[in-house]
């Protein structure tokens, strides 16, 4: 959906994404590298711009690029979606960066900002590719629970394939913030070198 959140961290910023970013999220998308456990991306630039318009009319949905403060340069994207305004829970994903980047702990700290702060949720869940170790460990490792193993719950190129999903409560915010934030100021020193 259309919106005008935009958060600040260290390094790295969020802001909403827009039709003109339908090009970098192509590259993102369809790079072999970083879409392995990923569901496949608009084949081109002029279809990602048709999802995108579908997007920007649905409700619940918060879609972002993350970019670098320095320059405004993309970094990759992420959303926030599935918003229950009942419940006040939303998953979290389409989070991909550019291959190297030290954007992972700050986008993830900017999006749980967001889901906590911005928008007064409650819970924030995301779902992650079981074979997709890496992200299932860095998951853990912010403070995230395993709520549960989803069998065959997403098809990738016609395989299903298992799903962890992983929660974040706000009585636990605080904590995963804490550490989230001092790994952002980690990396961003890193950058200033």
């Amino acid at each position: 959906m259309r919106h005008d959140v935009e958060l600040d961290g260290v390094a790295f910023r969020l802001r909403p994404i827009t039709s003109d970013d339908a090009a970098f999220i192509v590259a993102l998308r369809n790079d072999a590298r970083l879409s392995r456990f990923l569901h496949r991306g608009a084949p081109d630039v002029a279809a990602q711009q048709r999802w995108l318009q579908a997007y920007f009319e649905r409700p619940g949905d918060y879609y972002f690029i993350v970019e670098r403060r320095a320059d405004g340069g993309p970094e990759g994207a992420l959303g926030i979606y599935d918003l229950e305004a009942a419940t006040r829970r939303a998953e979290w994903g389409r989070w991909v960066l550019r291959a190297g980047s030290l954007a992972a702990a700050e986008s993830a700290w900017l999006v749980y900002r967001v889901a906590f702060d911005v928008l007064g949720l409650e819970l924030v869940y995301c779902r992650t590719v079981a074979a997709n170790q890496r992200v299932v460990s860095f998951h853990t490792a912010c403070g995230l629970t395993t709520h549960a193993t989803l069998p065959g719950h997403a098809v990738l190129d016609g395989v299903p394939h298992d799903v962890v999903e992983q929660h974040l409560t706000r009585a636990a915010w605080p904590t995963v913030g804490q550490r989230l934030r001092q790994q952002a100021e980690r990396a961003a020193a890193v950058l200033a070198r």
